[in-house]
């Protein structure tokens, strides 16, 4: 409680505050600012009801500045440091409601929300939207071999390489077993395909050490797929068109980039366009 007074009157807690690209403390921050109110209220109704009671407030205040103000900053603080602990558990909640638990990436709940958002968007300005599978080739042979602590460990970099990747309006996210999505609103194929490669090259570098010295490495492979009419198409159609790019990518070797039939244009030589 010492700690959350000191960082509440140096403005360290707030630092935060009314950044919404900071998921991951939205509801607390929010909480914080509404409970500071809250104790700037509670502060205000004593000093009315003083009046009411025909006594002098300010005549009180300066007789004992120092009484009134650690009054006021511990009912301030107290009320903060509640919202902060209803909004953390907020925060926590929707994690846990919205995100992958293993990577921390968002779930499939989350990314067929944000579609049907995004379609709705789309229809009004006319924009390109994107979508990348990607899945690990052979993982089954990694936790075969390995074990599944280390297959565990192998998600989780992925998982960071993808969240690393993502812009803020993109939602990258992991549907079941190796199996992840990257959504990309306002984005052409041939974008999206230039970043699926770029992923892809990062992870076929990716070399993982485990506790008994192994060197675990592993590729993957990449299914894009575009939004080329509002109208005829559904967010699960392009999913279905993504994924059809993404059994070519396995059928033609793995580890490579296939773009389904939107765009034909190649963006490298890893990066297949299907006929």
């Amino acid at each position: 409680m010492t700690a959350f007074i000191n960082e509440l009157i140096t403005g360290k807690y707030f630092s935060t505050v009314g950044d919404t690209t900071s998921a991951n403390h939205l509801n607390r921050n929010r909480r914080i600012v509404q409970f500071f109110l809250f104790g700037v209220a509670i502060d205000l109704l004593l000093i009315m009801a003083e009046m009411a009671a025909g006594i002098s407030p300010l005549e009180d205040i300066f007789r004992n500045p120092m009484l009134y103000g650690y009054v006021f900053m511990v009912t301030v603080a107290a009320f903060s440091f509640f919202g902060a602990m209803i909004g953390s558990r907020e925060d926590h909640l929707e994690k846990l409601a919205l995100r992958d638990p293993l990577t921390g990436l968002f779930n499939s709940r989350y990314l067929w929300t944000r579609m049907d958002e995004q379609w709705a968007t789309g229809k009004r300005e006319k924009s390109d939207s994107s979508l990348i599978l990607f899945d690990l080739d052979f993982f089954k042979r990694v936790n075969d071999r390995y074990g599944h602590p280390v297959g565990d460990e192998l998600l989780k970099h992925v998982g960071k390489i993808l969240q690393h990747a993502a812009r803020r309006s993109d939602v990258a996210a992991r549907i079941g077993g190796e199996e992840f999505v990257f959504f990309l609103p306002n984005t052409s194929s041939t974008a999206a395909a230039a970043i699926a490669e770029r992923i892809r090259d990062t992870i076929s570098r990716t070399t993982l050490i485990t506790d008994k010295n192994h060197q675990v490495t592993i590729t993957i492979s990449a299914g894009v797929a575009s939004i080329d009419d509002y109208n005829a198409n559904i967010p699960r159609t392009l999913y279905a068109k993504a994924d059809k790019a993404l059994y070519l990518a396995k059928q033609q070797g793995r580890n490579r980039v296939v773009i389904s039939k939107e765009s034909k244009k190649e963006i490298s030589k890893k990066i297949t366009t299907m006929v």
